[in-house]
């Protein structure tokens, strides 16, 4: 975008901005952190949705981030230097927000800012109890990495650079995961999906979306490495998490232990059955009796402490009824179990159970399980790749092009880009080479040497660099003996020189630089 139509875009939504600030008691040190970063946010997100593909309409972020603002009472910043700024850092925070107050605290800069706004008008997603195992840890993953996600236009962004530095962002795990499913299933889904207030159907939605879209195996196999990667990640750091889950397991070993001896299990079943079936019969018959009932709350209240005591007969009543339904359900249970069908499946959820926690006290297998998830990512998105056939899908195909070079500079550790992810090389040169024949088969890439193959040799290193805008590349290239000579230009600026061999014997004349794509 030309400088002259940022400013006038930037102008519009200062405006806006300056009206919710004048109505705001806030110091002048705030309202300039917040008009620069809106600034910055607005010069730079033409350059961070061309990059990212999968992003909000610009102008719906700024005006969500206007009317967050508008929703503070209090803003205040917090020196990194101030006690209260050495005790942020040393926790590893950069703000504290009251959501009920409406009020935040927060370290001078517009990354910090960003997200605790954000912070401030966050849903976050919760499981029901149904979802028992993965109820705390796999929320906890993607809403923290949401909110890595709302701040990377600040922190990976400006309007002429795009830099991604592992020790930024929070939890690299997290982001990981988020990104995936961003790219997968698309930033408005997740943005739904998140916010759907019927706990009980998330998971069941998640499936169906994923399904629909990639099929039923693919949808069973990424969403099980998922749960397993966000609770080895979510009990390396919340203990209380780590015990409960232990518990769980230990709980899902002594069942399972009992299940196994078939024989013991229905002697067992059978003794409580004919247990509750009389317990169930003596609460009938003092049900229907009121002299029995009557004897029943005397015997009860004399074996009870004084502030334990059963209120009244009526009270009771209620209780036996109670009872009865407990035992009941018992009973139920019992016979469930001893269907040789509803066994085998209790048998086998215990087993899938277990399985799952297997890591609680381990990290040993992330790695593993990361590496298998960004196999099976690389193969959904080869999907996406094989659906490109025609020349009316040239707009969806460079877009495509963008999203596999922004997922090489997705950082899978510490240390390392999944570029760098030696187990993933094959997987991604495969989807690499087969996207690029596509463009060339819809007419999306200018033919460089009439070779195809080795056009997509000359081509395929542009996915390791950070040029924000492919329309702006230019190639040069040169006959070298056996090899060839490759320029990659950002416009006039050469930002990448290297040789390949030329296996096809292609026969060239030094060229005038040459466009990447077709207008």
């Amino acid at each position: 975008m030309k400088t002259n139509d940022i400013l006038l875009k930037f102008q519009s939504n200062n405006n806006k901005l300056e009206t919710v600030l004048n109505q705001k008691k806030f110091s002048g040190d705030v309202k300039n952190l917040l008009l620069s970063m809106l600034y910055n946010i607005t010069s730079s997100y033409n350059e961070y949705a061309r990059i990212k593909v999968n992003v909000e309409n610009k102008n719906k972020f700024v005006e969500n981030i206007i009317s967050i603002i508008d929703m503070c009472d209090e803003i205040e910043l917090v020196k990194a230097s101030s006690e209260e700024g050495t005790e942020f850092l040393k926790v590893g925070i950069t703000s504290k927000v009251d959501t009920f107050n409406r009020k935040i605290r927060v370290l001078p800069t517009e990354k910090a800012m960003l997200f605790a706004l954000f912070k401030m008008n966050d849903t976050r997603m919760y499981l029901d109890e149904k979802y028992n195992l993965i109820r705390v840890a796999f929320p906890e993953m993607l809403n923290e990495g949401h909110d890595i996600n709302n701040i990377e236009i600040i922190r990976d962004f400006t309007s002429w650079s795009w830099n991604t530095v592992q020790a930024d962002i929070s939890n690299i795990d997290c982001n990981l995961v988020y990104q995936n499913l961003q790219i997968l299933l698309g930033y408005k889904f997740l943005e739904v999906w998140m916010k759907y207030n019927n706990q009980k159907e998330l998971i069941e939605k998640l499936e169906k979306e994923f399904t629909k879209n990639y099929g039923e195996d693919k949808a069973e196999k990424f969403l099980d490495y998922m749960y397993r990667l966000s609770i080895i990640v979510c009990t390396q750091r919340n203990k209380n998490e780590k015990q409960r889950l232990v518990e769980e397991r230990e709980w899902d070993e002594k069942e399972l232990k009992r299940l196994k001896d078939k024989t013991k299990l229905v002697e067992e079943l059978t003794k409580n059955k004919k247990e509750k079936a009389s317990e169930i019969k003596k609460i009938d018959t003092i049900i229907n009796s009121e002299e029995l009932l009557l004897k029943e709350f005397e015997e009860r209240n004399s074996k009870l402490s004084e502030y334990k005591k059963i209120f009244s007969p009526e009270v009771l009543l209620g209780t036996l009824k109670k009872e009865r339904k407990k035992a009941l359900n018992e009973i139920e249970e019992a016979n469930k179990l001893l269907d040789a069908k509803n066994y085998v499946v209790r048998r086998s959820e215990l087993e899938k159970n277990l399985d799952l926690l297997k890591d609680i006290k381990s990290a040993r297998n992330k790695e593993k399980y990361k590496i298998a998830m960004q196999k099976l990512f690389i193969s959904c998105l080869e999907e996406k790749i094989y659906k490109i056939n025609s020349v009316e899908q040239k707009k969806e195909a460079i877009a495509l092009l963008h999203i596999v070079r922004y997922y090489k500079f997705i950082p899978f550790d510490d240390e390392r880009f999944i570029k760098d992810v030696e187990d993933l090389a094959e997987d991604i040169d495969r989807i690499e080479g087969k996207l690029l024949i596509n463009l060339y088969e819809i007419k999306a890439l200018i033919p460089i040497t009439k070779d195809v193959e080795t056009d997509v040799g000359i081509i395929k290193p542009i996915f390791e660099t950070r040029i924000m805008d492919f329309a702006n590349i230019n190639l040069a290239i040169v006959q070298q003996y056996d090899k060839i000579g490759v320029k990659v230009y950002d416009g006039d600026i050469l930002e990448l020189e290297f040789t390949i061999p030329n296996l096809n014997r292609i026969e060239l004349k030094s060229k005038k630089k040459v466009k990447l794509l077709t207008k």
